[in-house]
């Protein structure tokens, strides 16, 4: 109950802050939810039943969806409303601080690693490994997020079910929306756009010369268009600093390594390739990353506490 009222709250301020964003995100995030979770449901449960029903999937499978769907459903709706009010809250982070970091976190990028990150990740440059690393980033990133969402709430272990989803809403509410309002900025792949000058004019070009780039550079594009136009729209928003890509990658892989240690090799080498992919695409600052990982681990720290207790 006090995990629903806390998301309640959030939800509440983002339909007060912007009601007119906050109803058309919630028909397009409605609309793409529709088909992405019967998608994932099928291919989650279907995967489930061939690992521990082998001798009936099918029967184990109808078992499993008539057993726990009454635990499935809340979880999946505070999902679907908790997405709309992050994009609607990360719509209106420049109005409430405009965008001030950038300067301070790419001279600080440099200052830690000895040149500009992007340039080391881009040392490792292939049109293939590109178009693998833009693509786990993107479609991989998000079919892991909702599907673990989709696992948790499926979930027969109460006590590590209610860990995981205050996890996922302090890590939203807190690395994606309050520090990125605190620490207001546009990341590498804006920052000439917004802060003026050529910092980051190689990054483009060595992004130009990779054919598959044009998924990040499309997006781009689709993002500083919603920004200037106010429109409200899937994905909205500008923001860098703290990575949510890493915090919720980082979050998976210590949630994966509680279940299995082979699950969390898995989990861990995930979440460094999204760390990696989000310099390499220009997205983020390497120190975004490297927040979103401190923050993250404190939040999986203290849910534990919190259940426990």
């Amino acid at each position: 109950m006090r995990l629903a009222f806390c998301v309640g709250l959030y939800v509440l301020a983002a339909f007060f802050l912007d009601p007119q964003s906050f109803v058309a995100l919630s028909r397009i995030y409605a609309e793409n939810f529709i088909t992405a979770v019967p998608i994932l449901l099928v291919g989650g449960v279907g995967t489930a039943a061939l690992i521990f029903g082998r001798q009936a999937p099918t029967r184990y499978a109808v078992e499993l969806l008539r057993t726990r769907w009454r635990s499935c459903v809340p979880v999946l709706l505070f999902f679907l409303i908790g997405m709309t009010a992050f994009s609607t809250h990360k719509s209106m982070i420049p109005r409430i601080v405009p965008f001030y970091a950038d300067p301070w976190l790419a001279d600080l990028d440099e200052w830690i690693h000895g040149a500009a990150p992007w340039e080391l990740a881009h040392r490792l440059d292939h049109d293939l490994w590109a178009f693998f690393v833009f693509k786990c980033y993107d479609v991989l990133w998000f079919a892991q997020w909702l599907g673990m969402v989709l696992f948790v709430a499926m979930w027969s272990d109460r006590i590590a079910r209610i860990r995981y989803l205050w996890a996922v809403a302090l890590t939203i509410s807190i690395v994606g929306t309050l520090l990125a309002l605190l620490l207001s900025s546009v990341g590498p792949i804006y920052f000439d756009h917004f802060v003026g000058g050529d910092r980051f004019g190689d990054l483009r070009v060595a992004m130009s010369g990779l054919e598959s780039s044009v998924i990040v550079r499309e997006y781009a594009e689709y993002l500083l268009t919603l920004h200037t136009t106010g429109n409200a729209g899937l994905g909205g928003g500008i923001s860098a600093m703290p990575s949510l890509h890493v915090a919720l990658a980082t979050l998976n892989a210590y949630f994966l390594s509680s279940l299995n240690r082979w699950l969390g090799v898995l989990g861990w080498i995930f979440a460094a390739l999204i760390m990696y992919g989000s310099v390499y695409t220009g997205w983020h600052y390497a120190v975004d990353g490297y927040v979103s990982i401190i923050v993250v681990s404190v939040i999986w720290w203290g849910t534990g506490r919190l259940v426990r207790e």
